[in-house]
């Protein structure tokens, strides 16, 4: 058990080792070029990525929003129907004894 505790003490201390020494010895107009590039997680390439967009995949989007849509919506009616059958008959007959205008 001691053995997997010292792993996991000096895997983390490379870790933070390395980080250390990339934040301290690369020159800073390297950091500076990278970042603007787009280098780090893979920024440069949402442009491209953007102009590529299929077409088709949008519409299928679009598509299952309003497949979801109509569904929530029967469900919610069939919820509305459900209750207004299981109404008490007593409540129907007071409702129909009420005025209207």
């Amino acid at each position: 058990m001691e053995l997997v505790v010292v792993a996991a003490i000096v895997a983390v201390s490379f870790g933070a080792a390395a980080t250390w020494l990339l934040a301290t010895r690369l020159p800073e107009h390297w950091l500076d070029k990278s970042a603007s590039e787009g280098r780090y997680a893979h920024l440069g390439l949402e442009n491209e990525r953007a102009a590529e967009a299929d077409p088709r995949r949008e519409q299928a989007r679009i598509d299952t929003r309003r497949v979801r849509r109509s569904r929530v919506r029967a469900r919610i009616q069939g919820a509305a129907r459900m209750m207004r059958a299981l109404r008490p008959a007593i409540a129907r007959r007071d409702h129909d004894r009420t005025a209207r205008p």
